[in-house]
């Protein structure tokens, strides 16, 4: 997710963004075309756009994140348990909330 920083009309979609957006406003774009909007490589000559991290709730955000892969088809979910196998695993976890 980016947050736009200079209000620009993007050459490629024709959407209109001020500063304070979201970027993109829909859909999926390419690295390189994050990169040009993310340095001065574009025609404002400067960078109109920034990464951010959208954290609503730090329990949400835990809940999302669990089970997590370990490696070998391990997971650990978020009680510190660990389940062999991605099915058991996502099971297991709804069993917890």
């Amino acid at each position: 997710m980016y947050r736009v920083l200079t209000s620009f009309k993007d050459v490629h979609t024709r959407h209109a963004y001020k500063k304070g957006d979201n970027y993109p406003y829909r859909g999926q774009v390419t690295k390189e075309r994050v990169e040009e909007l993310s340095s001065s490589n574009n025609d404002l000559k400067e960078p109109v756009i920034e990464p951010f991290n959208v954290v609503i709730d730090a329990s949400e955000q835990e809940k999302e994140e669990y089970p997590k892969h370990v490696g070998g088809g391990t997971y650990t979910l978020s009680n510190g348990d660990k389940v062999k196998g991605k099915e058991k695993a996502f099971q297991a976890e709804q069993e917890l909330r």
